[in-house]
Parts: C-alpha cells; structure tokens; sequence
C-alpha cells in the first residue's frame, strides 16, 4: 500500500503536469497574433483564452461565480423597481416633506445671528463686514477684517467703509445736519421747484431766440412744462361731461404742441422781455 508522502507527490506531480498542459494550450490558441501587446482586442482575446482554459477543470468554481453574478444583478434589479413604485406613489407627500426640511434649515440660519460663521451663511455669501456693521465703528471693523486672512473685500463692505468714514468725518467737523421736519421738508421742496422752473424759463427763451423759433415747449419734459404753465393742463369739466372716447381723441391731436408753444410764447413776451426784441437777428 503506498505511503501518504508518494500520493502526495503523486497530486503534485499531476498538478504540476495539467498547469503545464494549459499553459501550452494557451500558447497555441494564441500563437501566431499580432501585436499582442499593442492591441486592446488582441489583449482581450488573450486575457479571456487564458481564463477559459486555466479554469476550465474546475466547472464548479465557474458555476458558483455565475450564481452570484446573476444574484445581485436581480437584487439591483428589485431595488431599483421598488425605488421607481415608492416615488410613483408617494411622490407628493415627500416633495412636500423636502419643502419643509428646506424652509426649516432657512429659518435655522436667519436665527442664528450676524456672528455666527456658520456654514449656512458661508453658503448665502453674506458679507462679513455687513454682519458687523451695527456693532462697532468703521476703524474698529476694518481693523477686525484684516485680522482674517481669508477674508475678501466685497464691494457692499467698500460701499459701507464709505458711509462710515463719510459719517465720521461729519461728527468731527462738528457741523450739525439739519433736522428732517415737515417745515424743512416743505422748505426744500419749495427750493427746488423754483429752481427747475427758473431752469425751464431759460430753456424756452433760449429756444425762443433762435433763428428759426428753435423747438419750443417740445424741449420741455412733461413735467416741467406743468410746472412752467399749469394752465396748459386745466380740463373743461362741463365738456368732459359729455365727452366719448372717440370725440376725446379728436380733441387731443387738435390742441397740438404748436398752438400751445405759440400761447406760452405770446406770455413770454408780455412780462417785460421787450428790451431783448431788438437783439434779434434778421433772418
């Protein structure tokens, strides 16, 4: 009866014999192929020759890695088809639950306040300098903002450095502003309005001393023609009584802008511009 030691020399002799026997069916399958180490093809065929024979005595191994294979690929297959049935079902309800998670997440970093460097606000771009604004001076804040060597200038934080040097400035010139009242209001108002009609005045004589008439009351915005002559503007409420649409129209493209430059022209004159008559140009 033979020992244990020569049957075992026996397998590895016999292994030893098969590994030798595939290695040299491999090389004559691919014996004769050109650039086998070029090729992607030529590589591809080589590569699945050489597993086709090197596994080919052991069926059972092959069989079990197809299994698997085939198993996951349906588990996938399950999962991805209940995913499809979840969403066809419940599509609104988890729109409406993603909504609310969103608004909440807002709302979270709106309480959280202008110092906190969280990354909710780092996302929004929120200036550093905007949330420090209202807590200290601009010296102060400038100072702050170099510490940081990731901070970057944006130009709402040149926008306030203005404002704040600009307010500075103002507190120790010892000036003081004037106090926005109704009285004051009304005084400025008043101000301006003289000036653009004084503005207007000059327009239209200017205009008006031209060679050929110059355009008149059309250099005038709508505007400033009301506050040069209101009376231009003035509606017959009797006519409006009575008046259609259709009659309306024909009533506005007869007052043309001709008739009433020539009206403000004509009262021009007659307040006192007589003494410019003779600085006209012949034409």
């Amino acid at each position: 009866m033979p020992s244990k030691s020569k049957k075992k020399d026996a397998q590895a002799a016999s292994k030893k014999a098969e590994q030798k026997r595939k290695t040299k069916l491999v090389e004559d399958k691919t014996f004769g192929l050109k650039n086998k180490n070029k090729s992607k093809k030529v590589q591809d065929y080589v590569k699945s020759t050489t597993a086709s024979v090197m596994g080919g005595g052991d069926r059972k191994k092959r069989v079990e890695e197809e299994r698997k294979k085939q198993e996951k690929i349906a588990r996938k297959a399950m999962k991805k088809a209940a995913e499809d049935e979840r969403n066809a079902l419940f599509n609104d309800a988890l729109m409406a639950t993603q909504k609310k998670t969103t608004t909440k997440l807002k709302g979270t970093s709106e309480a959280i306040g202008r110092d906190a460097a969280s990354e909710a606000n780092e996302k929004k771009g929120t200036s550093r300098a905007m949330k420090m604004m209202f807590q200290m001076d601009a010296k102060e804040m400038e100072d702050r903002l170099k510490e940081d060597p990731n901070y970057v200038r944006t130009l709402e934080d040149e926008v306030e450095a203005q404002r704040q040097k600009m307010f500075d400035d103002f507190k120790k010139s010892g000036k003081k502003g004037t106090p926005v009242t109704e009285e004051t209001l009304k005084i400025w108002q008043d101000k301006k309005r003289k000036k653009r009609l004084e503005e207007a005045k000059k327009l239209v004589e200017a205009e008006s001393r031209k060679k050929k008439g110059g355009k008149g009351l059309s250099v005038l915005s709508g505007r400033a023609l009301y506050e040069y002559n209101k009376s231009l503007f003035k509606d017959d409420e009797a006519a409006n009584d009575n008046e259609t649409p259709e009659s309306a129209v024909a009533n506005k493209k007869v007052d043309s802008v001709d008739e009433v430059a020539e009206k403000v022209q004509s009262d021009l004159f007659l307040e006192g511009d007589d003494d410019d008559l003779d600085d006209l140009e012949d034409d």
